[in-house]
């Protein structure tokens, strides 16, 4: 079954360093979340935009921050 679309979006490329890739792979396995939607809920509340968070709360804002 299709997977329900999560609206009009476009691709950032970043290469981050090993030690940050780590931490954002095992907190996503920690939560169940894949890498690009815990990347781009904390982009979206890093610009204000908190109404395009899909899956992270505050609570796991102020765990990462």
């Amino acid at each position: 079954m299709p997977m329900p679309s999560k609206g009009d979006r476009d691709s950032i490329h970043s290469r981050v360093p090993v030690e940050v890739k780590e931490a954002i792979r095992k907190r996503c396995a920690a939560r169940g979340m894949k890498e690009s939607q815990y990347v781009a809920d904390l982009l979206a509340m890093a610009v204000g935009r908190h109404d395009l968070v899909r899956e992270l709360n505050q609570e796991v804002l102020q765990q990462t921050a």
